[in-house]
């Protein structure tokens, strides 16, 4: 008897636990709230994974573009938001930048001279925060914020893209109507990806990722945006292409880089005629064709060969890039407490494609 009551009590305690593997003093009662991203079951990662060194001799095998002009436009304060990773330019509010950080949950618009005005609190949870862009649906102006840094590897298929209408620019904090996609690639492993970008014509979000579990780096992925996604379901991105061809990123013996290492930032211009994909030591251009009357998909350009752009410098921990308009974008740099970082502006001069 003592044993059949041993063993229903084992069973009792098993199922319990099976059911809610939510710690009792969770303040939600085992339910994942409907504004936040389910982490108490996701490791921490270890920041492990060694990052190859972009090769040098990289730039003398693309062709160039020197149509930029390179101006310093501002200063951004570490001490306002450190590590700034991901960046876009307004479109409610023109004149200003919106910027996210890796670590501090929350969005904030900036002016190109470095001043903070308007916060928008996100979430309060660990994850690596790590891209920002922005883009028109159903004629709103969208803000997305990717959840998809993994240093560590450890996430495979809990990524995810906070996205909410583009408020305006005020002094103060800003609440929202945030909602938060689910998402995972399509060989359900782990990847590490620091760039976002949105189609206006195609209305998909790209990502491409910065390396991931085969040993490769500059994958671009895309998902169709709708209003509809949410934490229920998990989207599957679709495979595009490897950026600008296999050569440039496959790693090669030895652990040695290829022609372009590490993507960190990237950005699709308003009209959606040019790309434009960085990372500490370079910065890209893709120019997007129509073929025989059918405009290209942005995969369909990002898979043949960039140009270098001349006009950019080797920027320490360098990672945001916003288009202002079809001519001009910005820079900065991910930066740590109270350090500063300088913002940059390129504009496009005696432009001929």
């Amino acid at each position: 008897m003592k044993t059949t009551l041993l063993f229903a009590l084992l069973m009792f305690c098993s199922i319990m636990i099976g059911c809610n593997p939510i710690p009792n003093d969770d303040p939600n009662n085992g339910e994942t709230p409907a504004d936040s991203i389910p982490t108490d079951t996701i490791p921490t990662p270890p920041d492990t994974v060694a990052t190859p060194e972009p090769d040098p001799n990289m730039p003398e095998t693309l062709e160039v573009d020197s149509s930029f002009v390179r101006k310093r436009a501002g200063t951004a304060k570490g001490s306002d938001l450190a590590e700034i990773s991901g960046m876009v330019c307004s479109r409610v509010t023109p004149g200003y930048l919106w910027v996210q950080g890796d670590d501090s949950y929350k969005v904030r618009a900036m002016t190109p001279e470095g001043t903070f005005s308007t916060t928008i609190k996100l979430h309060d949870s660990y994850r690596d925060w790590e891209g920002l862009t922005g883009g028109v649906y159903n004629d709103t102006n969208y803000l997305f914020v990717g959840v998809f840094g993994d240093n560590g590897l450890s996430y495979k298929d809990n990524y995810f893209i906070y996205y909410f209408a583009e408020p305006e620019v005020v002094d103060g904090e800003v609440k929202v109507e945030k909602k938060i996609m689910h998402f995972g690639y399509p060989d359900h492993k782990a990847h590490n990806a620091e760039v976002i970008m949105y189609d206006n014509i195609e209305e998909k979000i790209y990502i491409v990722d910065k390396w991931n579990t085969f040993n490769s780096t500059g994958m671009v992925y895309s998902l169709p945006f709708s209003t509809d996604m949410n934490l229920d379901t998990m989207q599957v991105l679709t495979e595009e292409c490897q950026l600008g061809g296999s050569d440039m990123y496959i790693l090669g013996n030895n652990g040695k880089a290829g022609l372009f290492q590490n993507p960190t930032g990237g950005d699709i211009s308003p009209d959606g005629k040019h790309i434009i994909i960085k990372n500490e030591g370079f910065m890209l251009i893709w120019a997007r064709e129509t073929i025989d009357g059918r405009l290209e998909s942005i995969g369909e350009t990002l898979a043949r060969r960039p140009k270098r752009v001349t006009a950019y410098k080797r920027e320490p921990q360098g990672e945001a890039i916003a288009w202002l308009d079809n001519t001009t974008c910005y820079t900065t740099s991910d930066v740590y407490s109270s350090d500063v970082a300088p913002i940059w502006i390129y504009t496009r001069e005696n432009v001929t494609e």
